[in-house]
Formats: structure tokens, sequence, C-alpha cells
């Protein structure tokens, strides 16, 4: 089914479709948009260890005389030397589209990377790309960033939900995270494979519906989310448990039905994760914003941030937020037949459920300077310009009870 991406202005013309066929659809987007000279940006395991990539070239090149170039591998948070690389290849090759297939950590790249095609010259490097951002909110946007003349395909092979999302973020030499928006930023097409996100270790796939889950909880209990976004993030969050509870089913019982009804459900979820965001202005808590600086300092993964701090974070600010999580706390219970009595104690066990670390002792972060660095990083995320994060020494509390 062929949607509008998100019900936004301006968002027009980018679209999406559900139980995608990735090959079929691929193939008629480019030959519709005419664009011939196309990069591939693919996730290493699917090039290597499927026959997916194998797949569509071949395609590709039976259906017509494109000019294809391929990267293999992006890495976890999308450091600036991927997107650069990315980014001279689309300049130099007079790049028409570029269909990326793998995580968030790909989609990221190539949405920061044609933004940066379209606004720097060729050759730039990462002092360049690093000029472009605000230093205070960590944020280049509109005011500095050009829209992108790229076509841009995404194949997502996670939950991340980034792929919606008109902004990306991608980690400097410096292992800090930052942001780039546009209006225009978000991908022309996104592509909704089960089969595709069915090749996903178990592991990345539940991590990252975790992240999906993130969204929704902090962005309930932002202060003032309107009644409206509550009910977006409400639903989606209950269809995003009950996806992630048939897709461990479905893997348990080798029953390949409820596995992709499963990742599908998963996957129209994670769409109404951004929504509130981007509709009504909802910001997310010191669990993204603290997770985005572990993950590029630490380099643990998106998903797994959030399993080690959401916690940790909804039993910090439950004074602030004790409406909101009493909510989010009776979906959890209603979805999963629970009687946990506190969201935060609801969200741990969840974690333990999927099997995924819950502790910053088992991703190997615990020395101090670590934890104080994360921190301090932290106060100039782009998500701390709302002033909704607690101070620096709360951030530190919140690290230490995750240890």
């Amino acid at each position: 089914m062929r949607i509008q991406q998100l019900p936004l202005p301006g968002r027009e013309g980018h679209e999406a479709i559900l139980c995608a066929s990735y090959l079929d659809d691929i193939a008629e987007a480019l030959s519709r948009w005419h664009a011939q000279r196309v990069l591939l940006v693919v996730s290493t395991s699917l090039d290597t260890k499927t026959d997916i990539i194998r797949d569509i070239e071949t395609r590709l090149g039976q259906d017509g005389d494109y000019r294809l170039s391929k990267k293999t591998g992006v890495g976890s948070h999308s450091p600036y030397h991927d997107v650069i690389d990315i980014a001279h290849r689309v300049q130099s090759d007079s790049v028409e589209a570029v269909v990326s297939i793998g995580s968030g950590s790909y989609s990221d790249a190539c949405k920061a990377a044609l933004m940066l095609a379209a606004t720097l010259p060729l050759g730039f490097g990462p002092i360049e790309m690093e000029a472009l951002v605000d230093p205070v909110t960590g944020l280049a946007g509109h005011d500095r960033l050009r829209p992108p003349t790229t076509k841009l395909i995404c194949v997502p092979t996670s939950l991340s939900a980034g792929e919606w999302n008109m902004s990306a973020s991608a980690t400097n030499p410096q292992g800090k995270k930052q942001h780039f928006a546009h209006p225009q930023g978000a991908p022309t097409l996104i592509l909704l494979d089960p089969r595709v996100a069915a090749t996903t270790p178990s592991h990345l796939w539940l991590a990252s519906g975790m992240r999906a889950v993130d969204h929704f909880v902090e962005g309930m209990c932002y202060p003032g989310c309107p009644a409206e976004a509550r009910e977006v993030s409400s639903s989606g969050l209950r269809q995003m448990l009950r996806g992630l509870h048939e897709y461990c089913t479905g893997r348990q019982t080798m029953d390949e039905k409820e596995l992709l009804r499963g990742i599908s459900d998963c996957q129209r979820g994670s769409r109404e994760a951004l929504l509130p965001y981007m509709k009504w202005g909802v910001r997310f808590g010191a669990s993204h914003a603290m997770g985005h600086q572990l993950g590029s300092l630490a380099g643990v993964q998106h998903g797994i941030t959030s399993c080690i701090l959401l916690p940790h974070v909804l039993r910090y600010t439950i004074d602030q937020t004790q409406t909101a999580q009493t909510q989010v706390l009776s979906i959890f219970n209603e979805a999963l037949g629970w009687e946990e009595t506190q969201a935060g104690d609801a969200v741990a066990r969840f974690v333990a459920l999927l099997g995924l670390p819950s502790t910053l002792t088992q991703v190997g972060v615990t020395d101090d300077q670590q934890i104080q660095k994360i921190a301090e990083n932290t106060l100039s995320d782009v998500l701390a310009g709302k002033k909704n994060l607690p101070d620096v020494a709360g951030l530190k509390r919140i690290l230490e009870m995750a240890k």
C-alpha cells in the first residue's frame, strides 16, 4: 500500500510503501524518475551473507542501462567519514538516486550526505561539515543547509524510525553526535519489506524496536504533550509491543507467517514513533539525549542505549511525569498481561524478556571519565534546547543508576 510518509504539510511527494516488494518497487521508482546514475549504499551483512543485494543488482542490470555504483558498509552512528564518502560519490558521479538498504546508520548517513552534497563544494571534509553545526545546539538546520537534489530510497532493516525524519545524525571525529536537518531532508521513498527486514539478526531487530519504544514513552512523558500526540504514541506503543511479541513468538516456534506479521506490525508502529515530534513539536528526553552521546562516544548501538537508560530515566523523573508514566504502565500491562506497578520496572522487564543488555557494565562503560563526558556532551545535544533535561548532576546520577 502506497501512502504519504507522514500526514504533514511539505511532505507531499515523500512516499512510503507498506508490505513492499523491494525488487519491484526500487526498479519501478528509478524508472519513473528516469534515474540512470544510481548509488547503492548497503549493509555489509546483506551484501556478503544474503542474495538481496545481488538480486537488486541483477534486476537493475536486466531492466535498463543503469550506471550502478555501490558502497558496502557504514559505521555505527554514521561517522563523518562515511557521510563524506557518500556525498563525494554523489557529487563526483552526478548520482541521480541513492538506494539505502540497511539500518538507521545507513539512512542517516545517506540523508546527511545528500544535504551536504547540495550545500558544500566537492572535496569538502570534516572541518567544513562541522562548521555548519551550531556548537550550542549541535544542529545544522535549514538556514545552513540546502535541500537535497538527489532522490533517496530507504529500505530499512531496523526499527530506529530515523528514515521517517527530515533530520539525520552523524558522529564527528571527536565522538560527538551532531544533527543535520532540512524540511526536504526526508527520503523520497521508504520501502517497508518484511522479508528484507527478516534477514536482520534478532538481537539487532529487537534493540531497534526498543529504540522505537523509547520514542513513544519519552514523547508521552514530554511536558505539555498534546492529547492528539499522546493518542498517536499510545496507539503506536501498543502496536510495537504486540509486534515485538509476535516476532519473538514466531522465531521461537519457527512460524514464518507470525514472524513476518510481527515484523510488519513493528514497521507500521515505527511510523508513528516520530509523528508527535514532527507534527506537534513533542520532544524526547534524557534517554534519547544521553543515548546519542553514549552511542557515539562509546560505540553503543541505538536501542541498546534505550534498554540501558530508559528504565532509570523513568525512575529518576517519576515525580515530574507521574501521570504520563501511569498511562505508559497501563499500556505495558494491557499489552503483555502483566501487573507491574511502576513504568520503569515494566520497561526493564520488557528489556529482560527480549534478552538485551540492561547495564552500562554489560557494554563496557564503567569509567567515571566516560560518564562525565557523556553527561557534559548531553547538555549540548540537540535535545537539550528545550530545557527538558536534568542538569549535569542529574544526568550523572541516572548514568550511575544504570551501571
